[in-house]
């Protein structure tokens, strides 16, 4: 289920049971595909070399019957999430920007009647930063997806959206805008950062607050 919220504080979309999973299982058969060929040749086809304490760690992930997949030392994921809204319905796309691989849905769209939050704060799904940061990371990598995949832009970042000059409100929920979302492993509000294209004129506005993270 796609569900889509707006109010004068945020937008936002939440995506829940089957639709979720099958997002998830789409990234984990890519996810494990990168994994294979970084372990067999030392990178994803001459990108992302993995060597070192890095290439031990996917070793023993694999010994554990886990996947690692190395996509940076700050990178959660390779996959950016984009919807574009059209009446009752949602293009939602993920692209995974290493391989290149796509995945395009047509869904329906639920209008949210209460605002949703995100349940948890989100957990890395593959990272090293708790290997290379001094700091202890609050929330390490469980090994386990949120139930539910909540993208969205509030407070500030929102605020900075609603001021740019090619924002027209009452549009916010047509096919004139596609809202993108990268996951990152820290700072970004939500765990992801929010970019918005307006497809009449082809600008994209980065609306995030990088000072507060």
């Amino acid at each position: 289920m796609l569900e889509v919220q707006k109010s004068h504080k945020k937008i936002g979309f939440r995506v829940s049971g089957e639709l979720v999973k099958q997002l998830y299982d789409w990234e984990y058969s890519i996810d494990e595909m990168v994994f294979k060929e970084q372990l067999a040749t030392g990178s994803f086809k001459g990108r992302l070399s993995v060597q070192g304490f890095v290439l031990e760690m996917m070793q023993q992930a694999e010994k554990e019957g886990d996947i690692l997949p190395y996509y940076g030392a700050g990178s959660s994921s390779a996959c950016v999430y984009k919807f574009r809204l059209k009446g009752s319905k949602c293009n939602l796309r993920v692209e995974q920007l290493l391989t290149g691989d796509t995945l395009d849905l047509e869904v329906d769209i639920k209008k949210a009647n209460r605002l949703f939050q995100i349940i948890r704060e989100p957990a890395l799904q593959f990272s090293f930063l708790s290997h290379v940061m001094d700091k202890k990371l609050d929330h390490p990598w469980s090994g386990k997806r949120n139930s539910t995949l909540v993208c969205q832009i509030a407070e500030q970042e929102y605020q900075t959206l609603t001021q740019w000059k090619n924002w027209m409100n009452e549009q916010a929920l047509t096919p004139r805008y596609i809202y993108r979302f990268t996951p990152v492993s820290l700072g970004a509000p939500g765990g992801f950062v929010a970019k918005v294209e307006d497809t009449e004129t082809g600008e994209i506005i980065d609306p995030n607050n990088y000072d507060d993270w």
